[in-house]
């Protein structure tokens, strides 16, 4: 193949491994709004101008140009609100859950007006909905921090210079009273920090297991002299799914000042600690970057 499209980060030639996009129907917004970030590949001779669209009963899909691409190179984008659907309702969802899929469609031209087709790649990807307070899903685990503790949550520093901390808060809530926050504050300028909050669970024997997290990013100093850029939801050191990039330095690669819905499986009768990173960067020291987490669950069926 010429040109490749993957979502993850494993390199050809190893076999690109199955991803499917998860979405919790419970409290999201209708229309629902599809975030995605890809990798993409340019094994031609020559540069190439790239773009990415796709195609799925009920989806509205907006094209990104992505630009050029030099020969041998890969990169990632991170396409926000590529595409919307309408909410599916309760009862569409059989048994708490319905599959569907989707076609991405990686095109690359040899021009700047993206006129003169050279290649198409497609990918089909899985979508699979659920309603997490369906009878048929188990709720085994909640963290809504609404006893004002951090129930069990810890953060660490993995990069970077300052202080890490965590607790909860009253700012910006999806159940009232609390959510939890994680504040840092850099030490260093010209550096970009990584920080990760985590808890430990076992999960229990069952062939589905879920994990739902709704989780809001932000930093002190506006885009220009900062910028928000990879949310990382890991298993250990296992990445379950990456947003954004790390491309930039002081452009937001993922919206920060937003809330965003993360679901993923996890492997059945395991203990696992479960990782929330957010990476950031700043041109200046004591600058502040945040992670909110709210409605946190491990629901299983």
């Amino acid at each position: 193949m010429t040109i490749e499209l993957r979502l993850t980060e494993v390199d050809p030639p190893t076999e690109e491994p199955h991803r499917t996009i998860y979405h919790d129907i419970v409290n999201l917004p209708d229309p629902v709004i599809q975030s995605l970030t890809i990798r993409y590949f340019n094994h031609d001779d020559v540069g190439l101008y790239f773009k990415i669209t796709g195609s799925g009963i009920g989806y509205t899909f907006t094209p990104v140009n992505l630009g050029l691409l030099a020969t041998g190179t890969d990169t990632y984008a991170n396409l926000d609100n590529f595409a919307s659907r309408a909410k599916p309702t309760v009862a569409q969802l059989p048994n708490g859950q319905m599959g569907e899929n989707i076609t991405l469609t990686l095109t690359a031209y040899t021009d700047s007006g993206y006129t003169n087709l050279k290649w198409t790649f497609e990918r089909v990807v899985q979508v699979i909905w659920i309603n997490s307070t369906d009878a048929a899903f188990t709720l085994d685990f909640s963290n809504n921090f609404d006893d004002g503790t951090v129930q069990g949550w810890a953060c660490a520093m993995e990069t970077g210079y300052g202080s890490t901390t965590v607790a909860v808060t009253t700012g910006y809530v999806l159940s009232p009273p609390y959510s939890l926050r994680m504040v840092k504050v850099n030490a260093q300028s010209y550096m970009y920090e990584r920080d990760r909050i985590y808890k430990s669970f076992t999960t229990p024997n069952k062939d589905s297991v879920y994990a739902i997290a709704d989780i809001r990013v932000s930093c002190d100093a506006a885009t220009g002299t900062s910028g928000a850029r990879v949310i990382y939801v890991r298993n250990g050191s296992a990445i379950l799914i990456q947003l954004g990039v790390q491309l930039n330095y002081a452009i937001d690669d993922i919206p920060r000042d937003r809330w965003i819905r993360v679901v993923v499986p996890l492997p059945k009768n395991t203990t696992l600690e479960l990782q929330i990173a957010y990476e950031w960067f700043s041109y200046q020291a004591s600058r502040y970057s945040y992670l909110w987490l709210d409605d946190f669950k491990i629901i299983s069926k």
